[in-house]
């Protein structure tokens, strides 16, 4: 990790994912809320295990911190989400074009459509 919370490490797919749902997240969630907020909407769902092993590998790269809650962990980023940040300034300084251009652009994916959604509801 580098200073200022930027990442330094490059993150895969699915930890690209885990990392999206943990900053949108109001605090520290479990492996269990982490494995619900991922499953909505999926056609196929992640087995618990598997983003177990990713969150763990992500405290390891350094990225998230863990604490004790309960019988398991609940995990924080340690980085900010720049790339989110960056987009609720362009959302708040051009309004209704910026959200006209992101929804063109992310008219493939339905993860960044819902990526876009809740920084509107949120905004």
């Amino acid at each position: 990790m580098e200073g200022k919370g930027r990442l330094r490490v490059v993150l895969g797919a699915l930890e690209s994912e885990v990392m999206g749902v943990l900053w949108q997240a109001p605090g520290a969630l479990t492996v269990r809320e982490v494995l619900d907020a991922l499953n909505e909407g999926r056609s196929e769902e992640l087995a618990y295990t598997t983003v177990m092993t990713v969150l763990t590998r992500l405290t390891t790269k350094g990225v998230l911190s863990r604490s004790r809650r309960g019988r398991g962990f609940a995990y924080t980023p340690l980085a900010e989400d720049e790339a989110g940040a960056a987009v609720q300034e362009v959302l708040n300084r051009y309004g209704d074009a910026a959200v006209a251009h992101f929804l063109h652009a992310s008219a493939a994916s339905p993860t960044a459509k819902e990526r876009l959604r809740r920084l509107l509801e949120d905004g």
